[in-house]
């Protein structure tokens, strides 16, 4: 047991020094957390034009993933861009079957798209 520890150890010093010699060049980065768009709200402060690009990066990295659009779309219209947020909602409107979600994410969804963007057979 011991041995492999030391083994692993061995092992991830020797690829840390390999991407701080230049040799294995960048690591990946890791994709952001779907979760990451409203954390924003309790963090350090943002820009808006940052919070939103935030949650556009999100989003851009887990597209099949309803929740992270639904969030992006509470942070849009928190900063006022509300039309857009919902032509966002539109487009994704159409594909949205083939999003990963929960039924009551599902139901977040309908409720923005409806109530919200549509304001009730308006929009």
């Amino acid at each position: 047991m011991t041995r492999h520890f030391h083994a692993s150890r061995a092992l991830v010093g020797f690829l840390a020094l390999l991407g701080g010699c230049g040799f294995g060049g960048e690591l990946p980065q890791a994709r952001p957390l779907p979760s990451g768009c409203l954390a924003q709200f309790g963090g350090e402060p943002l820009d808006p034009g940052e919070h939103m690009a935030v949650c556009d990066h999100i989003v851009a990295s887990h597209p099949r993933l309803l929740r992270a659009h639904m969030d992006r779309f509470i942070v849009w219209q928190h900063y006022g861009k509300e039309p857009e947020a919902c032509q966002k909602l539109f487009d994704l409107e159409k594909t949205v079957a083939t999003l990963t979600s929960t039924p009551d994410v599902q139901e977040d969804f309908h409720f923005s798209v409806e109530v919200i963007c549509r304001k009730g057979g308006d929009g």
